[in-house]
């Protein structure tokens, strides 16, 4: 972009006399008053009227070469030669008479001149001087003053480049020093519309083929009537691909134009059709807020439709009387291959008319004169940039309310209680999807789990309490005398593996007695693996069970820590070499592992008379054997280092059978053999307990289509020992589910809204034709996602970036520059 001196000439002709205005600079300015020559209307007027004798039926026959009207006695082209040259003489000479303003401009352009010939910078990057003149009258905009010699003669030609002075018209209403002409910068590829009229008398399809040479820069796309057969309404077909929402960088029209009294000129958009510049108005001003720019009119008499564009803020070039065919080709064909050398649109405009002026002056004399460029006041003239790398990301940058939106949701995917909600709603519709699709057990774990129901849960619940006289301040710590009369019971049937969920670090000694004499027994009898609860708590002390209860060298520890935001997480040891901060269930599941195996390996056991730690037994043989069925899952083992997550969609009944401690008196559960099951004893629901937490939507859906004696239906809460319960499940059947981060999934669905959008640009998509399919593509996403999760064990989140997915495709908040 070079740098510009701007000047603005406004110039009212009042009567006989016409004032000038000079503007520049911060609020400078200076004026004068000259009479106006009516020998100046007079030599245009002669002008024009040979003009249109050597050009009749102008932009409607094909002439050849120089031989403009063999049939005609009289020279045209000699006479509008010297008619030119008069008209320039007497414009000239008038423009003279204004010694102060010609000094401000011409002392600019000296600085420019001189500071090239000093310089040695490279062609291409010199200042310009625009001078925007603004006429209070028809009359005025009608003379040539692209022709107003303003470089000084002292001035050697070869110094200064041809464009080196020019000259841009602007509508007179126009009062604010300068316009935003783009408030909206299109991204992608430059786009233009051309708009093939009325052909009569015209050879349109070499126009056709000469816009073509623009391909190498920006996109065409041709709206021809003929090609419009059994369109009702070729006006309204015509406007609705003016207002295109993908937008246009800019607007050709070829074929018949002239000015009329009130609608602003008018345009021949086919034969016999015409529509006004009033009448597009509104649909031009649409495009304009669509990213047009730029608008060539190469037809006749096109100054009415250079004033109401230049109003609406945009870039026109005109001919501003009537042209011939032949010149209009010749000066499109020399425009259009400066567009494509990436020129701008003023200085492309110069270019062609110096080529009528200096190669074609002897077959279209005066040509040179008719076309202007008209601009908002002070805005830089358009031209196709170059397709870097920069304008190829352009299109992919968001724009700054994208950026807003988008990092909006990237807030609400780290809020707690945003992920907690979304969390359970996305497992509870994979609930129902697991439900209707009858895949309600993961194949995997049909293999490692012969029986369905791999954990029977005992829950001391509010009817049990009741049931044995239990009351406050015995349920808070739990009765331990009542806990041993539970474990009493399960050793009947030879319950092999027993987990209790109550922490037992605070010393009481007659009941804890009774409770070690039953787990004694147990352990004596049955080398049964006891699994106590332990917690980590405030200064890194950790709460275990009181040696008066139990000895860690025939019986393990689990730390009962659940985390449940903002998801329930499967909680693994980070290594196998966990030692006392084992979770709980994975402690369960290395138990019953163990004992499957105790008789067959050389594996340790709970032993009363065993002089070394459990725990370390355990590690040590893990450590030395290879076998799959008891290699422990630890956090390591999950990939990327994900984070696995409790499925819930996994029926309860699939998971554990819950069991009221009281019925565990019944005769027929005394006779059942338990040596199969993970025994849990853990509170079941009773107010005091501090282990209950609102009932997931999932385990909600189960319920409510579940009637079933095994599952405490009425319960309205969901305890921790349900949840580790779930987590024994998961490591026994190897059965790992890891959430996929949102942040993750939001560069993948902006990219893809981005890659959508700019199809639709490019396709001319219909908005409710893609709307209808966006909803269809992210319907048929959710449905992938829940399929990937019971297939793959991939959590993919689907409502936030189906948001910025909508967003990016629709560009819903892409009508703003970028950012």
């Amino acid at each position: 972009m070079t740098s510009r001196i701007i000047f603005r000439l406004n110039i009212w002709q009042a009567d006989k006399h016409c004032v000038f205005q000079l503007r520049y600079g911060e609020g400078q300015e200076v004026s004068d008053t000259l009479e106006y020559p009516e020998e100046l209307t007079t030599q245009y007027e002669k002008w024009r009227e040979i003009y249109l004798q050597l050009y009749p039926n102008l932009r409607a026959r094909k002439l050849s070469g120089g031989d403009l009207d063999p049939s005609a006695s009289i020279d045209f082209g000699h006479e509008l030669e010297e008619a030119r040259a008069k008209l320039l003489d007497t414009f000239q000479r008038w423009l003279a008479q204004l010694p102060e303003i010609r000094e401000k401009i011409q002392n600019k352009i000296h600085t420019i001149a001189q500071n090239i010939s000093q310089s040695e910078e490279k062609e291409g990057t010199h200042p310009t001087v625009d001078i925007f003149i603004a006429c209070n009258s028809i009359d005025l905009e009608r003379l040539p003053w692209e022709a107003w010699q303003l470089v000084p003669e002292d001035i050697p030609s070869e110094i200064l480049p041809t464009e080196i002075l020019r000259f841009a018209r602007i509508p007179i209403a126009t009062r604010q020093e300068y316009v935003e002409s783009h408030p909206h910068l299109r991204s992608g590829k430059p786009r233009i519309l051309v708009i093939l009229g009325d052909n009569t008398g015209l050879d349109l399809d070499e126009d056709k083929q000469t816009v073509k040479v623009l391909k190498r820069v920006a996109q065409l796309k041709f709206f021809d009537w003929q090609q419009k057969e059994g369109v009702e309404n070729l006006k309204e077909a015509l406007a609705k691909e003016i207002a295109d929402e993908r937008g246009w960088d800019a607007l050709f029209f070829m074929g018949h134009s002239e000015e009329t009294e009130v609608t602003d000129g008018e345009l021949a958009i086919a034969p016999n059709t015409y529509v006004s510049i009033a009448q597009i108005k509104e649909y031009l001003t649409t495009a304009k807020e669509y990213g047009l720019r730029f608008c060539l009119f190469n037809s006749c008499d096109g100054l009415q439709i250079a004033n109401r564009l230049a109003d609406l803020g945009l870039q026109v070039v005109v001919m501003r009387e009537p042209i011939h065919d032949d010149v209009a080709h010749v000066f499109l064909r020399q425009f259009c291959q400066e567009l494509a050398r990436h020129e701008d649109v003023h200085n492309a405009m110069l270019t062609a008319c110096w080529h009528l002026q200096h190669v074609e002056k002897l077959l279209y004399p005066s040509a040179y004169l008719i076309p202007s460029f008209f601009s908002p006041y002070g805005v830089e003239p358009f031209r196709f940039k170059r397709w870097g790398w920069r304008k190829i990301l352009l299109p992919w940058i968001p724009t700054s309310r994208e950026t807003i939106a988008l990092g909006v949701l990237l807030i609400l995917s780290t809020m707690v209680p945003v992920q907690d909600k979304l969390f359970d709603l996305r497992t509870w519709i994979q609930a129902i999807y697991r439900d209707k699709t009858q895949n309600l057990l993961p194949p995997e774990s049909q293999p490692v789990l012969p029986e369905s129901q791999p954990v029977l849960l005992v829950g001391i619940d509010p009817a049990s309490l009741r049931e044995e006289g239990i009351e406050s301040p015995k349920i808070n710590p739990m009765d331990r005398t009542y806990i041993a009369k539970l474990v009493k019971q399960l050793s009947k049937p030879e319950a092999r593996v027993i987990g209790i969920n109550y922490l037992f670090d605070i010393l009481q000694k007659e009941d804890d007695l009774t409770l070690f004499q039953s787990i004694t027994e147990a352990v004596k009898n049955h080398h049964t693996w006891f699994v106590f609860a332990s917690e980590k708590q405030e200064h890194g002390h950790r709460a275990k069970v009181t040696p008066s209860i139990a000895s860690n060298k025939w019986s393990l520890q689990g730390d009962i820590t659940l985390t449940i935001e903002p998801s329930w997480e499967l909680i693994l040891p980070r290594n196998a070499n966990c030692e006392d901060d084992c979770p709980f269930g994975y402690q369960l599941a290395q138990a019953q592992r163990l004992n499957k195996v105790s008789r067959s390996l050389d594996s340790p056991q709970p032993q009363l008379n065993s002089l070394n730690d459990l725990q370390n037994q355990v590690t040590k043989f893990l450590r030395n054997k290879q076998d799959d069925k008891i290699i422990p899952l630890t956090q390591a083992d999950i990939p990327l280092g994900l984070q696995p997550i409790i499925d819930f969609s996994i029926p309860p009944e699939h998971v554990y059978k819950y069991i009221s401690a009281w019925k565990l008196f019944d005769q027929e559960l005394a006779l059942e053999k338990l040596d199969q099951k993970i025994i849990m004893i853990a509170a079941g629901g009773y107010d005091q307990a501090d282990d209950n937490y609102s009932l997931p939507l999932a385990i909600r859906y189960w319920h409510s289509i579940r009637n079933s004696n095994d599952i405490n239906f009425e319960r309205r809460s969901f305890t921790g020992s349900e949840a580790h319960a779930y987590m024994i499940h998961h490591i026994l059947s190897q059965h790992v589910v890891v959430l996929v981060p949102t942040f993750w999934i939001f560069p993948i669905a902006a990219i893809l809204g981005k890659v959508i959008n700019l199809m639709r640009q490019k396709q001319n998509w219909q908005q409710q034709k893609m709307r209808i399919g966006l909803i269809i593509f992210t319907l048929v996403y959710g449905v992938v996602c829940l399929q990937i999760y019971i297939s793959v064990h991939f959590l993919i989140p689907w409502l936030l970036p189906s948001v910025t997915f909508e967003i990016f495709a629709l560009s819903l908040f892409g009508k703003k520059a970028h950012a």
